[in-house]
């Protein structure tokens, strides 16, 4: 038989392992009750075309979200630039380079963001001269060569998103850290090779998909505060709790494109979240 000294060793290894079996596995909140969540804090980010109706756009105009419109030129409608003004923060997607009316058209909304998919040598010349003040969202995607991280440098953008390639290497991770703005990583499965005990908000966030998340059941890497978790417009209220919950600083994902439903939906959600 075993002596009482073994016996406690074992119960308490055992009450460990139960333990991170049950962190890394319940995703349902913390708190239960019929009350509203309260995340007015939670920034959302909505992602919209401009295919929108202004009116249903100026519907999502709501404190701590930020819109991310997709145009199909570098043409917005005048009454769209009107509806991001309404907007805490606001992106456009453009190409550059700009024509001189697309800039006239632009001054209206001093404050909206520029969102680029960095090409080197297209046009990024202008880009730089043009920006001014007004904040800059950079898509770099695969390999960060010389002449990419070169090109992300001098344009100082506010945000960098990157999608990285398969393998990711510890040079182009350096170069990754050392960009300027904020810096958001979208993780992909094969790259969660640690949990993170602490978050800094000097490190790249995250960005996955909920059912990443989900799969995962465990804190992600790499550490930034503020990851990025991309939802369904309607999502269940339990999780949606649970994230903001287990994560004051998570920072939501929805992608309404030119679906009025999904606008309808996310108005519900926001409501959730106490807007």
């Amino acid at each position: 038989m075993r002596s009482r000294s073994s016996w406690r060793r074992t119960s308490s290894l055992l009450a460990a392992l139960l333990a991170q079996v049950s962190s890394a596995q319940d995703q349902r909140p913390l708190l239960t009750g019929p009350e509203p969540i309260v995340g007015g804090a939670v920034r959302v980010h909505v992602l919209a075309s401009e295919e929108l109706e202004p009116d249903v756009l100026r519907a999502l105009a709501k404190p701590n979200v930020v819109l991310w419109l997709s145009t199909r030129s570098n043409v917005v409608r005048e009454s769209s630039i009107d509806s991001l003004a309404r907007f805490e923060a606001s992106y456009v997607q453009i190409r550059p380079p700009l024509a001189a009316t697309e800039l006239r058209a632009f001054g209206r909304s001093p404050k909206t963001g520029w969102w680029v998919t960095l090409a080197p040598g297209e046009g990024l010349a202008s880009l730089e001269r043009a920006r001014g003040a007004r904040p800059l969202a950079l898509e770099v995607a695969g390999a960060l060569s010389e002449e990419t991280t070169g090109a992300v440098k001098n344009l100082r953008p506010t945000l960098v998103r990157w999608t990285p390639p398969a393998e990711l290497d510890l040079l182009q991770w350096s170069r990754f850290r050392s960009f300027p703005g904020r810096k958001v990583l979208v993780v992909s499965s094969q790259l969660l090779p640690r949990d993170c005990s602490a978050r800094s908000a000097t490190e790249p966030a995250a960005e996955l998909h909920v059912a990443t998340l989900l799969a995962v059941s465990a804190p992600v890497f790499p550490c930034g505060v503020g990851t990025r978790v991309e939802i369904a417009p309607d999502l269940e209220p339990w999780l949606l709790k649970s994230l903001v919950v287990r994560d004051p600083s998570v920072e939501l994902v929805v992608r309404v494109d030119d679906s009025v439903r999904a606008v309808g939906k996310t108005r519900a959600l926001l409501e959730l979240l106490g807007r």
